[in-house]
């Protein structure tokens, strides 16, 4: 898809439904971040919108601000920004203290995905950061906890859903090397040998290999955290909720468990499956998932390979590289980092061809400057 000097991939993506996205591409310039947030709406005979904006951009979504406008994609970046992108512009907001570079930021953390539901939404991150706005109000800190067990970081928030009123957010903590006050003395490296330095290393990595990372389970309701059991060695790349109510998670090594009536998790994953499954959807009666390397439908047993057809002459090798997916009725949109926008209705795959001066950096356009 994209055949310009840019390097850019996609960062997030979103369908209102089949005929409704919106994507956000970028690449991960720390000194320079840019995302050109880019809408297609298939009601209208030119249906693409562009907006760019001076931050890296790591979820998108829709929400219904009522009135002629309905639906409109709000955009959140790593930094706490949010934009509300309307009729090609975009309405900025900061979440207060969210970040790592921003100026108000206080030292909790990016922020990495943003829920709606209903006219509420919320936005989760590192150092158990959860922050809610009801509608285009303020945004209002629930959560936020830099503290951490000896020899571990920070307990994270990393993914979320909206359940039943409430909010399914996945969690975890890293091992930590230890830093002491000797660490940050210059003094220390001044005489130290590569080989000493090298020697400190292998010593600190085989303390942290004496600890494990800790997956967890939230349920966010009311005010009150309530953890769900969920093994802690696993590791949790997704969350999906079903037609029928019943909650999947996804994750490394083929993970896959699916909830019970009774609010557990029961483990499908055939024994042997290496794939990192990370997003899922309904099409027809068939669940699909993306994994690292391509998309697989589950009979819920095993998982079958399900080759997107990419015969673009600007695809690199023909390798899938999955963002997303999501289904509606028998259409499923497939979101790919490197390819574009692609929709199958079991049958037949077709590309969505985007302008390529959509896909340029240098759009002609002034950007959006964050305040």
């Amino acid at each position: 898809m994209y055949v310009n000097e840019w390097a850019a991939t996609m960062q997030a993506a979103v369908a209102l439904d089949a005929d409704r996205f919106t994507i956000c591409l970028g690449e991960l310039e720390y000194d320079d971040p840019f995302t050109a947030i880019i809408s297609y709406d298939g009601q209208f005979p030119q249906p693409w919108s562009r907006t760019d904006v001076r931050r890296e951009i790591v979820d998108v979504s829709y929400l219904d601000i009522g009135g002629s406008e309905g639906f409109v994609p709000v955009s959140l970046s790593n930094e706490g920004d949010v934009y509300v992108v309307r009729e090609d512009r975009a309405e900025w907001s900061k979440i207060p203290g969210a970040g790592v570079l921003s100026e108000d930021a206080e030292g909790f953390g990016a922020v990495h995905e943003l829920v709606v539901d209903g006219a509420q939404q919320y936005v989760v991150g590192n150092s158990r950061q959860l922050y809610q706005r009801d509608g285009l109000g303020d945004w209002q800190r629930i959560s936020a906890d830099a503290s951490h067990a000896e020899g571990y970081e920070a307990e994270h928030f990393g993914g979320a859903i909206a359940v039943d009123g409430a909010l399914l957010i996945e969690a975890f903590q890293r091992p930590a090397s230890e830093t002491t006050a000797a660490d940050l003395d210059p003094k220390r490296w001044e005489n130290m040998t590569p080989e000493q330095f090298l020697a400190m290393m292998d010593e600190d990595e085989e303390k942290r290999n004496t600890r494990s990372r800790q997956q967890r389970l939230y349920t966010y309701r009311d005010g009150s955290f309530t953890e769900r059991s969920v093994p802690q060695d696993i590791v949790i790349s997704g969350l999906y909720r079903d037609e029928d109510g019943s909650v999947w998670l996804l994750g490394v090594n083929g993970l896959i468990m699916r909830s019970r009536s009774d609010g557990s998790f029961e483990t499908l994953g055939f024994h042997g499956d290496t794939e990192t499954l990370f997003s899922a959807a309904r099409r027809s009666s068939t669940l699909y998932f993306a994994t690292d390397d391509g998309l697989r439908s589950f009979d819920g047993h095993k998982l079958k390979v399900v080759k997107p057809v990419m015969n673009s002459p600007s695809i690199n090798q023909n390798v899938p590289v999955p963002l997303k997916i999501q289904a509606f009725g028998n259409m499923l949109v497939y979101f790919d980092r490197k390819h574009g926008v692609a929709r199958w209705d079991g049958t037949d795959w077709k590309w969505v061809e985007i302008p390529p001066e959509l896909l340029e950096r240098d759009f002609k356009r002034p950007l959006l400057q964050t305040r």
